[in-house]
């Protein structure tokens, strides 16, 4: 029987969670899935592509819309995963006519680039590139100085949002592939994520420090406050990177390292012709660091 590819529709949720659960052994997939699509303000039932042979659901793909840094500009990208197909029907080119599908669409609706963390031996089958990273920041604990003024976290309110959003912009503004948030309180405030707007004493935003499933970060706008909130928190390492504000503003030699290592598993597929060229030579020649990308969920794939 042959497979049929199509959207995501009314009803389907409760296979897309049964494939997802089947593909990775766990609920953490398709619980992605679902906040996803709950919480993320740009999630488009056309980029969740399912996989059908007869009337059952063999594969599930989700293709997340957003915006990226790249090469100094903000362009539209698709981030791609969790995918995921039946353990008995795995390897049999599902995954790839899937991705295929969604690519398509992608070129007609004027997105750049498809983004993934994957095999790093399959996917460039389905025209897929290494081409950015993993940035970390180290700090180390022991050198970290006690702070020296009280903070306190709170709950992040849609007041907070503006500055948010401005703090966000400053730290990723140079560092290609970074996913960019919007204006929605779900951006900020997810279910699962441990995020917290610290304060001074007089009420000022100090600093954002959000941990989940895609790691740790602190994003903020007055170096000296961001340290206070850093000598508090205390972390011992940040999801962040060498060409981003923090790195650039806040760290001090003596505690703090930013570094960002390119990845096979980090790959990018052209869905416009000719756009990753720039940025590999650059990154090539040194005149660029490779790319993060601050996912706002963990993303997966088993095809």
């Amino acid at each position: 029987m042959s497979i049929e590819i199509r959207s995501e529709r009314p009803g389907d949720q409760v296979a897309i969670d049964a494939v997802n659960s089947r593909a990775f052994g766990q609920m953490g997939e398709p619980n992605l899935v679902r906040l996803m699509r709950a919480h993320y303000p740009c999630f488009d039932p056309r980029y969740s592509i399912t996989a059908w042979d007869g009337e059952q659901m063999v594969g599930h793909t989700l293709m997340a819309p957003g915006s990226i840094r790249f090469m100094g500009q903000t362009v539209p990208a698709l981030m791609v995963g969790p995918v995921a197909v039946v353990p008995e029907r795995q390897r049999r080119g599902i995954g790839a006519a899937m991705m295929q599908v969604g690519h398509e669409q992608g070129r007609r609706d004027g997105f750049a680039l498809a983004v993934l963390y994957g095999h790093p031996t399959y996917y460039p089958r389905l025209g897929y590139r290494a081409c950015f990273g993993v940035g970390k920041v180290t700090l180390d604990l022991e050198a970290l100085p006690q702070p020296s003024q009280v903070m306190r976290p709170w709950p992040v309110h849609p007041a907070d949002i503006p500055w948010l959003m401005q703090c966000f912009t400053m730290e990723w503004a140079d560092v290609d592939f970074a996913w960019l948030r919007g204006s929605a309180i779900s951006e900020w405030d997810i279910p699962g994520v441990d995020a917290a707007l610290w304060r001074t004493q007089d009420g000022r935003p100090a600093a954002y420090v959000a941990r989940g499933y895609s790691g740790r970060m602190v994003i903020g706008r007055d170096p000296e406050l961001v340290r206070e909130v850093l000598y508090a928190v205390r972390p011992e390492t940040l999801d962040q990177h060498p060409a981003g504000w923090l790195a650039r503003s806040v760290l001090c030699p003596g505690w703090g390292r930013a570094e960002v290592e390119a990845a096979d598993a980090a790959m990018a597929c052209e869905l416009r012709q000719g756009v990753l060229e720039p940025c590999l030579r650059a990154v090539e020649s040194g005149e660029r660091l490779p790319g993060y990308c601050p996912w706002p969920l963990a993303l997966n794939v088993v095809a």
